[in-house]
């Protein structure tokens, strides 16, 4: 009798630990299947005020995280509907660029970010958690650092204002982000670079 409720107890402890590792992998989300679904999602959310383009488009300037190893990626402009009066006084469309990297496992992307900060936008090369006060010819740009994939929004100088900014940063992290995990930098036109959710330990020399 002792021996079968040993055996049940230990049934039990496989069969929770089993399902809490199929969990974490299900987590995980190799494929990046959640990651698709969002970027689907947020498309046909912003198909009411933007144009999708994804044919003809110019690579942005990143540095080096699309030397980087990834299981896939997905690259996209959208253009505002509505014309504005940017900051050189004319009237047209803005363009925003989106970069979606994925990668199969978080050591995966861990390296590519160690790799990429030492390669980053322009060539610059960069610290954890330290900013940088001046970047020159660095456009308005928005990073989210996810534990499996990259999500990069950048457009030019001559569209930014403080409020849009701050609108499409709440935006990303709306449809990207996760407020206890996701990393943030931001980068305003010509600096300063900030990372400014989650930053990692500046003290910890290894991948995070």
């Amino acid at each position: 009798m002792y021996k079968m409720r040993l055996f049940h107890i230990s049934f039990l402890a496989f069969f929770f630990l089993t399902s809490n590792l199929m969990a974490q992998e299900e987590k995980k989300d190799p494929q990046g299947n959640d990651l698709k679904a969002s970027i689907e999602q947020f498309k046909n959310d912003m198909a009411e005020s933007h144009k999708l383009k994804t044919l003809n488009l110019k690579m942005r300037e990143i540095g080096g995280l699309e030397n980087e190893p990834f299981a896939w990626k997905e690259f996209f402009m959208l253009e505002t509907l509505e014309e504005y009066e940017n900051s050189l006084g004319r009237t047209t469309e803005r363009d925003f660029y989106f970069l979606m990297y994925h990668y199969e496992t978080e050591e995966d992307r861990q390296y590519a970010l160690k790799f990429w900060m030492e390669d980053f936008i322009e060539g610059e090369a960069i610290r954890p958690s330290r900013p940088v006060r001046k970047y020159d010819y660095a456009r308005p740009t928005i990073i989210l650092i996810n534990p499996n994939n990259i999500i990069i929004l950048t457009y030019e100088c001559k569209y930014y204002d403080d409020y849009d900014f701050e609108d499409w940063k709440d935006r990303m992290m709306e449809y990207f982000g996760d407020k206890d995990e996701t990393m943030v930098i931001e980068i305003m036109c010509n600096g300063p670079l900030e990372w400014t959710e989650n930053a990692p330990d500046p003290k910890i020399r290894g991948l995070f």
